[in-house]
């Protein structure tokens, strides 16, 4: 039985196992060499700028290792959409069975943050001694590297919410396993580290001293990268109901009610050797479900809002394990289409967001407004509005993020409305929060709360 402490002596490689190996879940030091990684153990025994460098965009590329599987299972949780193979092994553990801590993509939506999480600590522990880098150039790659931090310890807690998660990240292998933290802990640790980031970026001159992805253009400078720290900075503040501390980050964003609603920062794919195509371009086994189409609202002209429209197209209708969809996603139609990280839509929405959290009713309406016009062609709602308005700002982010990160249902959790997602005989069952995996409960005596099987919900199915 592979115990946390067999995880945390886990080798660097490229191997899935060995990843899972690597990540966990409070990964400690190893002093063996690594001939699968020599950039890494050059970083640790030597650093110098072309190992630092290696690390710090091998980051990025990081932070996409799990984006994909995030979307599918978050996906099926919310009823975006499902995982349909033909053998119909993906459904049982997303939309019909309880969730046990062995199960896959709990543990990989588990462990790629962490292995993330444990790269930017050897970055930050080496920065000081790249003797080529000036010292704006280490506080980029502070920035830098905290920001990243605080996304991945993101993905992680809102896959595990109320049961909490281990901070940190880089003890002894002999040590007793790292804590569980609480889920305000983790929110906590992530506040402080953007918060954190956003101090070295500003100290951080000019330029980074390595390069940033295609998927940050207009983002790669430490002044503009400070921006997307700012709007993960508002998505975390938003997540906890720190309305005005995610107010006052949206103004330091790239939020703009004149931008484009898809500017951003992206996940990139290419077909280039070494790199990975994007996992979601699978019209094989990726389907929508049918209620986005059923329940969109209309147009002025009797047509479905435009998101229905474009993002979604009908296909023949394919059935298993009981359950049926005659719809697609087309937001990703190609193997190197770009995944969304955050954009200026999902911005406007949190303002939203805030200013109703905050009782700034008109103001909230102002930014609904300006996206379900623009990016679903309805007609706004009156500034006299007098329904109930979390319902519409709930309904437009269902639509506008759909597929970019399982927000409908962290969204849905958030304000206590799970029970609300539609289900059906084949598909009944709703989850509030992935187990703890099994690896990282077995060392500890008493076994944490999220260890064991999470049974979700069952609410009546709908016809």
């Amino acid at each position: 039985m592979i115990t946390l402490r067999h995880f945390r002596r886990g080798r660097l490689s490229t191997a899935f196992a060995t990843s899972l190996v690597l990540a966990a879940v409070g990964c400690g030091e190893i002093d063996v060499a690594n001939p699968n990684n020599p950039s890494v153990d050059g970083l640790v025994q030597s650093p110098n700028a072309t190992s630092a460098s290696a690390l710090a965009t091998g980051l990025l590329r990081g932070t996409r290792a799990n984006v994909a599987e995030g979307i599918r299972w978050l996906g099926a949780f919310g009823r975006e959409g499902y995982p349909m193979s033909v053998t119909g092994a993906s459904l049982p553990g997303s939309v019909r069975d309880p969730l046990n801590g062995n199960g896959f993509p709990g543990n990989v939506l588990y462990a790629d943050p962490y292995r993330n999480i444990r790269s930017a600590n050897l970055l930050l522990a080496a920065i000081s001694d790249v003797g080529a880098w000036s010292d704006a150039q280490k506080e980029a790659a502070r920035g830098f590297a905290k920001t990243i931090q605080a996304y991945d310890f993101l993905q992680v807690i809102v896959t595990r919410d109320v049961f909490g998660a281990p901070l940190d990240v880089g003890i002894d292998p002999t040590a007793p396993p790292a804590p569980i933290a609480t889920k305000a802990q983790v929110y906590a640790r992530i506040a402080t580290l953007l918060d954190e980031a956003r101090g070295h970026l500003q100290a951080g001159g000019t330029a980074f001293p390595f390069p940033l992805t295609s998927g940050f253009s207009g983002f790669n400078t430490p002044a503009t990268f400070l921006r997307v720290n700012r709007a993960l900075r508002a998505r975390a503040a938003v997540y906890t109901d720190n309305w005005q501390v995610a107010l006052t980050a949206l103004s330091e964003s790239f939020i703009s009610t004149t931008a484009p609603l898809t500017l951003g920062a992206y996940h990139v794919f290419s077909t280039n050797s070494g790199d990975i195509t994007n996992p979601n371009f699978r019209p094989d086994l990726l389907f929508a479900h049918p209620r986005l189409r059923t329940e969109a609202k209309l147009r002025a002209d009797g047509s479905l809002d435009l998101r229905a429209q474009t993002k979604l197209v009908t296909v023949p209708t394919f059935t298993v394990q009981g359950i049926s969809s005659n719809v697609q996603f087309t937001m990703y139609n190609s193997a190197t289409a770009s995944i969304p990280l955050i954009r200026n839509e999902e911005l406007l929405l949190l303002r939203a967001e805030a200013n109703l959290g905050l009782g700034n009713t008109a103001l909230a309406i102002q930014d609904i407004n300006l996206v379900r016009t623009t990016a679903g062609g309805l007609p706004p709602l009156p500034s006299n509005f007098s329904g109930d308005l979390l319902t519409e700002l709930l309904y437009d982010k269902r639509y506008s993020l759909v597929w970019e990160g399982g927000h409908t249902w962290i969204d849905m959790r958030h304000y206590g409305r799970l029970a609300q997602i539609p289900v059906r005989a084949a598909d009944p069952r709703l989850f509030p929060a992935m187990p703890i995996p099994v690896a990282e409960c077995q060392p500890r005596t008493p076994q944490p709360t999220g260890c064991g099987i999470v049974d979700g919900i069952t609410p009546p199915p709908q016809p």
